[in-house]
């Protein structure tokens, strides 16, 4: 780290007023706002931008932002893939189905798929139809493979696998979800419907791999070797207490084309110093996502999505759902349901008016469809209210 910091300092027109710090707290804290306003005076003097390789965020919440990798960043992120991918169970070389948006941008060449051994998955539709090819897929596929994918997808993959009439007959080396907080009652779930093990990743585009579970538990081991991560309060930038949940700051050890100091991820987790398997130390107990998905109690309590997502797994007649706050006791919830299933409207209500509080006014919304973001993802939880 202090090699980075003092890189930074040196070279960097942005870090050049911190090189006299003392520790990294010197610095400030920056955000995807910072980074746009400050682009050139980020980059490295002596990087050509055409030589190098840009990651640019989902524009999930906001206008994408685009990041500057060099080669031994790029080169560090591959090797971070192999070593967490296999912490996880997949033995590289063996096939994986990677399920997200496909398109002209991120698609692979049929030379690519074969040479990576990598199955291009789609994602976007989620259908009885499409989730039976999908298993059918898999069960016809008798080699040694694994599978990376949203969690909602895995979601919605796992309650159809259940209503099924034959148990899913597949040999799969893990499951590694990505990008949104996967229930621990779906996890075990699938453990148990599918025989195999299921990994939740923490990771971005302006990063990499910051940090991923625990197989068989649900803490999250932070990717120390390439990143320091701090977890700040909510309302400063103070560390926060061990246990109590705040922000996800990360400094990239690695990128000196545009190093990026003390990033305010936007999204919330709680820190522990100790792992309960032993292995390692600095783990994320919890992993929330991203801070503008929280959303408020009646009473002005900050909630996580988290609320929500472990609250309708277990409505197995829901193919998708969308969970959204307009004003202090203002709810709306879209639901997707199956073909010919009944809801149950009031046990699903008064499940999630044990958080949210009795006097929340929620309204149903039936819905044929919860549309895909720009970045592919169905977002279940949105807060249109600022508290």
């Amino acid at each position: 780290m202090k090699h980075i910091l003092d890189y930074s300092c040196q070279n960097v027109e942005f870090y050049k007023s911190f090189k006299d710090y003392v520790n990294i707290k010197d610095f400030p804290v920056i955000n995807k706002t910072v980074i746009r306003e400050n682009e050139e005076k980020m980059m490295t003097p002596g990087f050509e931008k055409g030589k190098l390789f840009k990651e640019m965020t989902s524009g999930s919440t906001g206008t994408p932002l685009t990041i500057y990798q060099d080669k031994d960043k790029r080169n560090r992120a591959r090797a971070d893939t192999i070593v967490f991918s296999e912490f996880a169970g997949y033995k590289l070389g063996t096939r994986l189905y990677y399920s997200r948006v496909w398109n002209a941008y991120n698609r692979k060449s049929a030379l690519q798929s074969r040479i990576q051994n990598i199955v291009m998955q789609e994602s976007d539709k989620l259908s009885d139809a499409d989730l039976e090819k999908f298993l059918s897929r898999l069960e016809n596929d008798r080699s040694e493979k694994s599978v990376l994918i949203f969690a909602s997808s895995l979601v919605a993959l796992y309650q159809y696998a259940k209503r099924r009439v034959k148990k899913p007959d597949t040999c799969i080396q893990c499951f590694i979800t990505m990008s949104e907080s996967l229930p621990e009652n779906v996890r075990k779930g699938v453990e148990e419907l599918f025989g195999t093990v299921v990994v939740s990743r923490y990771s971005d585009c302006e990063c990499g791999i910051i940090a991923q579970q625990c197989p068989g538990s649900d803490e999250y081991h932070i990717n120390t070797g390439s990143f320091y991560v701090e977890i700040l309060k909510l309302d400063s930038d103070e560390a926060a207490a061990e246990g109590e949940m705040g922000r996800i700051v990360v400094t990239d050890l690695f990128n000196h084309a545009m190093p990026l100091i003390r990033y305010d991820t936007g999204d919330i987790g709680i820190f522990s110093a100790h792992s309960d398997c032993g292995v390692g130390s600095k783990v994320l107990t919890r992993v929330d996502g991203r801070r503008v998905d929280c959303f408020y109690s009646t009473k002005g309590e900050m909630l996580s999505p988290y609320v929500i997502n472990n609250t309708m797994w277990r409505f197995t007649e829901l193919r998708q759902y969308q969970f959204i706050q307009n004003g202090k006791n203002d709810y709306i919830l879209k639901l997707n349901v199956q073909s010919g299933a009944a809801v149950r409207e009031r046990e699903l209500l008064d499940s999630v008016k044990d958080y949210i509080g009795d006097d929340a006014n929620i309204a149903i919304m039936y819905v044929d469809e919860i549309p895909l973001l720009a970045s592919g993802k169905r977002k279940q939880v949105i807060c249109n209210y600022n508290g």
